[in-house]
Formats: structure tokens, sequence, C-alpha cells
């Protein structure tokens, strides 16, 4: 588990959260212009990550093991913002039990 979260703190965080969501998301709800290569600049980096998360998870029923752990509580708000975007059909498609995870937790 410990591995995860240090991925989704370190890695996935931060260009999903602080680059897609507030140019997707947050400029444009502000009356911004999402600026596009920021945007895309951050996807690569979020699904790197992202398909690091796929390869240590276990995905059904949480990401970690037979319990609910922090990494699913700090995923789940990251993929409510994040669904929201075109982006995240481009990030996910590679992550099928980051995608059943979500899923049956959404």
């Amino acid at each position: 588990m410990r591995q995860i979260w240090a991925i989704i703190y370190s890695y996935f965080y931060r260009p999903a959260m602080g680059t897609i969501v507030i140019e997707r998301l947050i400029v444009p709800s502000q009356g911004g212009q999402t600026d596009e290569a920021t945007a895309k600049n951050a996807i690569a980096p979020a699904q790197t990550a992202i398909e690091a998360i796929e390869s240590l998870a276990a995905g059904s029923p949480y990401l970690v093991g037979s319990e609910a752990s922090i990494a699913n509580f700090y995923v789940i708000p990251i993929f409510i913002y994040i669904s929201q975007t075109p982006d995240f059909e481009v990030i996910t498609p590679q992550t099928p039990k980051l995608r059943t995870w979500w899923e049956k937790v959404s």
C-alpha cells in the first residue's frame, strides 16, 4: 500500500489535480480559457503514474488488498474530478483494474 500511496502523492496528484483539473474544470468555471498546451503536457505524467498504480493495485474490491485503505480515499476525490474531463479516457485505457474499481466505487 505504501508504494501506491507514494505514487499517488508524488506523481499522480500534481498532473491530475494541479494541472488537468485546474485547466479543464476550474479555469473555465471562473470564466477563463483552458491552456490546452498545459493540460495536454500533464497527460503523459498522469498516465505514467496511473499505469504504475495499476501494476500494483489489486483492483477489486479495493485498490490494495481486501480492506479499504488510505490509498482508496486519496484516489477517489482525484478520480471524481479527473473523470469529469475528456482526459480521463486518454489517461485510463491501459488500466482495467482501476477502471473496474472506479465503476464500483463511483
